[in-house]
């Protein structure tokens, strides 16, 4: 397929956005207040939906030593 002429390039036309289709960003208060804080020390590992022990041994297999350190 040939590309498209320089004629019949599309340029912008500097304008200004009308007031209906502004996006009002709104936001009251602290997002983050209501998210649960982290312990540093996370539980022992337990397998769930998508990190499961096959995934795990396979991580450790493919980076043996100094990746990861036995907390993380």
């Amino acid at each position: 397929k040939k590309y498209k002429p320089v004629a019949k390039k599309v340029r912008a036309v500097p304008a200004t956005l009308p007031k209906e289709f502004r996006i009002q960003r709104n936001i009251k208060g602290d997002p983050l207040a209501d998210m649960p804080t982290l312990s540093p020390n996370p539980p022992p590992f337990q397998p769930s939906g998508r990190y499961s022990l096959e995934r795990r041994n396979a991580l450790h297999k493919a980076h043996p030593s100094g990746f990861l350190t036995d907390s993380e």
